[in-house]
């Protein structure tokens, strides 16, 4: 049982850096608060309510959490969902081990680690494996006070918490408790520990009362909206194929070990475990013909049911006689099958959008590359095969490149789509060089994207290069900036009274040229008081003499940002200082701004200092 845990373990670590976060693991961060950190359990319950209203919060809330300990990269993020897999896995074998023996919960263990699609979650900053662990948790403990005499007061507690535990788990709990709830009345003796047993679901229930509203209202505001769902007689027939690890031929075994396993020995918990999966697995068919809740990628509900099924093949397996030959031979073929299943990809096909999202570059690369060698200011243009990279997600308010460029590194950024055909290059890089006046340019040198030369070429006729941020064989990243600006300088931001910010700004003296030239950056919240305001650069002496001026309007191509020249041809050889005022040209009454670099407040402020030789 250790090498199978092992085996967990390195099935869903293996995934934790392996693919960028998909869809509905975007959603989760978002829950969590990624974007707006830290988040209360109040702030990620209303997170959850308006993105995703249907769903349980339970999960989020220890995410969140878990992320401020633990940082808010994947390898973090998807670490809880493999400790419960673990759990999980332990917690088959143990309950598999109680209902029948040592052997059937090593092969029911066994075989659910190297099940292609349920591995596939292991690693997923989802809730399933939660779900499936505390779906294990509370199956054996009902099984250990329906059948079993000795009864703890931990026990009780702890059956009650993890029915409460699992409403605020997933909806698809009630699946698990309408299973156990049918056999427990159609089957169980009524007795005093009967009753007891429902009065136990009954206050899990009640628990679960004061958010209940929130999801029934959220179930209804869904209902119908399901894209594309399959047919009943579908689900079930790609659900029996993913039991088998997508190779169907293993049911002709699995039958004729499990009709003969019960032939030779008649075991009473068989048709009690077999009794209970059926009513779950009904119960999602029948969710489905009613109100086509599932579509192609949303096999994933029937893993609450799927351990079920795991310890009813386990048993057929191991209780034939000389079953040794016999079962390590369809292990054997089970995981081969399995593994094949895995490295074709087909099984990602059933798995949510994981598909499409490997498609994205590899994003988590970008963090290490860059970890520490970014300003906040910085804008990073990449490409992708798949621009849904950098468009906000359905579930969410960011998109999958603001996670890893904003929540990670702290800056901002897009992907471009790497196929000319698709995308109107010029025009939105000009869009963009419009709103940063330095950007990081990253690709692969190893599979250059096919509009990259292009790219280059519309940043060069602007910017000039730095040296390169990160130079590998396969990822390139270097700054261009504007000829104003330095390359390893540190935003020098002002902030004014009036609640407009200078982001930043940068000014140089080009004796040659005989100019001085200062690149101001501006962030106005408020677009109505533009026409109200206007900027002054100044050229100053040692005893405060103006020997030139300019004054703007700040809406006059000024936003967000612009370089402003003014001439030095007809100074005297001396120092001069380069002064920066932002002004109400309606009241005459200069703006008092801070210098966040100096700490010094005042109505006009200095960019530069420079001097003019004889």
């Amino acid at each position: 049982m250790t090498i199978i845990l092992l085996l967990t373990f390195a099935q869903g670590a293996h995934g934790l850096n392996l693919d960028p976060i998909w869809a509905d693991e975007l959603a989760s961060v978002t829950f969590m608060g990624a974007f707006d950190p830290p988040y209360s359990p109040t702030q990620v319950i209303e997170s959850v309510q308006e993105y995703s209203p249907d769903q349980a919060p339970l999960y989020f809330i220890l995410g969140a959490y878990w992320a401020q300990v633990a940082g808010w990269s994947q390898f973090a993020l998807r670490s809880p969902s493999l400790l419960w897999a673990v759990i999980f896995v332990a917690g088959l074998y143990r309950f598999a081990h109680d209902v029948f023996n040592k052997r059937t919960a090593l092969f029911a263990a066994l075989l659910m680690t190297t099940n292609s699609f349920v591995v596939l979650y292991f690693h997923d900053i989802r809730m399933y494996t939660m779900l499936m662990s505390l779906g294990i948790l509370h199956t054996w403990l009902y099984w250990r006070l329906a059948h079993d005499h000795r009864a703890t007061r931990s026990a009780w507690c702890l059956f009650v918490a993890s029915a409460a535990l699992l409403f605020y788990t997933h909806n698809f709990a009630t699946i698990l408790f309408a299973g156990l709830g049918s056999y427990h009345v159609l089957f169980v003796a009524k007795s005093r520990r009967w009753l007891k047993i429902v009065l136990g679901w009954c206050l899990g229930a009640a628990l679960f009362a004061p958010y209940a509203p929130y999801v029934i209202a959220g179930l209804q505001f869904n209902q119908g909206v399901t894209a594309n769902p399959l047919r009943t007689s579908d689900v079930l027939e790609l659900f029996l194929y993913l039991l088998v690890n997508g190779a169907s031929f293993l049911w002709l075994p699995i039958l004729f070990i499990g009709a003969a396993a019960l032939w030779q020995k008649r075991d009473p918990a068989v048709p009690r475990l077999a009794f209970i999966a059926l009513i779950m697995v009904g119960l999602i068919l029948a969710l489905n013909w009613r109100f086509g809740i599932i579509t192609l990628t949303r096999l994933r509900y029937f893993l609450v049911a799927w351990f079920l099924i795991a310890i009813l093949m386990a048993f057929g397996l191991t209780s034939i006689r000389h079953w040794k030959p016999a079962a390590v031979l369809f292990t054997v073929l089970w995981t081969i099958a399995g593994y094949q299943f895995l490295q074709s990809g087909e099984v990602i096909s059933y798995a949510g959008l994981m598909a499409r999202d490997r498609q994205y570059p590899p994003l988590q690369d970008y963090v290490y590359a860059l970890s520490g060698k970014t300003q906040v200011l910085d804008y990073l243009i990449g490409f992708s095969e798949n621009d849904r990279v950098s468009r906000v997600s359905y579930n969410s308010s960011h998109s999958t490149s603001d996670y890893y460029l904003g929540t990670q590194l702290g800056i901002d950024g897009t992907f471009l789509h790497s196929s000319k055909k698709r995308y109107r290059l010029e025009q939105d890089l000009r869009d963009i060089m419009k709103s940063h006046p330095h950007v990081l340019l990253a690709h692969d040198p190893s599979d250059v994207p096919l509009n990259y030369a292009g790219t280059l070429a519309i940043i060069e006729e602007a910017y000039i290069p730095c040296t390169s941020l990160v130079n590998e064989a396969d990822l390139l990243i270097r700054k261009y900036r504007h000829p104003v600006m330095d390359c390893d300088r540190l935003p020098a931001p002002i902030d004014y009274d009036n609640g407009i910010r200078l982001i930043d700004r940068a000014a140089r003296y080009d004796a040659d040229a005989e100019i001085v030239q200062a690149l101001t950056w501006w962030d106005v919240p408020n677009a109505e008081i533009l026409d109200e305001l206007n900027i002054s650069l100044q050229i100053i002496t040692a005893d405060w003499q103006n020997i030139r001026q300019i004054d703007r309007h700040l809406y006059d191509s000024i936003v967000p940002w612009n370089v402003i020249e003014l001439p030095t041809d007809e100074l005297t050889p001396r120092e001069y200082r380069l002064m920066l005022a932002l002004y109400d040209r309606e009241a005459s009454k200069r703006i008092i701004g801070i210098d966040s670099s100096s700490g010094e407040s005042a109505k006009i402020l200095p960019l530069l200092t420079f001097s003019v030789a004889a």
